[in-house]
């Protein structure tokens, strides 16, 4: 009976664990206002900084220029973490939406974390932003 009474302590207490690194979809630590026709932003790479900027500068009901970064992101799978230690050679890109930081997206390479509002979610299918080259801004 002890036995059992300590294999039952240690699943709740694993489960308990479990629970910290809750699996999220990523519209649900950020969603699109309607309609987003733009998308501006920052990447930064090895030291510097380049602008980006997807969709057109007016609203145009048929320009669909941000739809692939807006299907990228929800279609990412999330996990809850603490902040991860700082590392070099990160790529870190910052979305801005409507003229306010939307979230920022840190590809290490082997791994990937999710930004937004200072909270920081692990990416499980991390993957390079859709964003062109002709986006990117001098």
């Amino acid at each position: 009976m002890k036995k059992l009474t300590a294999v039952l302590l240690t699943i709740l207490l694993l489960c308990s664990f479990a629970s910290c690194g809750r699996k999220l979809e990523a519209s649900e630590v950020y969603a699109f206002p309607e309609p987003t026709w733009q998308i501006t932003g920052m990447l930064w790479s090895q030291g510097q900084e380049y602008p980006f900027v997807v969709g057109p500068d007016k609203y145009d009901p048929n320009d669909c220029s941000a739809l692939p970064v807006i299907s990228w992101f929800y279609g990412l799978k999330l996990v809850v973490c603490d902040e991860p230690e700082i590392v070099e050679g990160a790529e870190v890109y910052r979305f801005d939406v409507k003229g306010e930081e939307a979230f920022c997206y840190e590809n290490r390479g082997d791994c990937a974390y999710v930004i937004v509002d200072g909270n920081y979610y692990r990416v499980k299918n991390p993957s390079f932003p859709p964003i062109e080259q002709n986006c990117f801004t001098k």
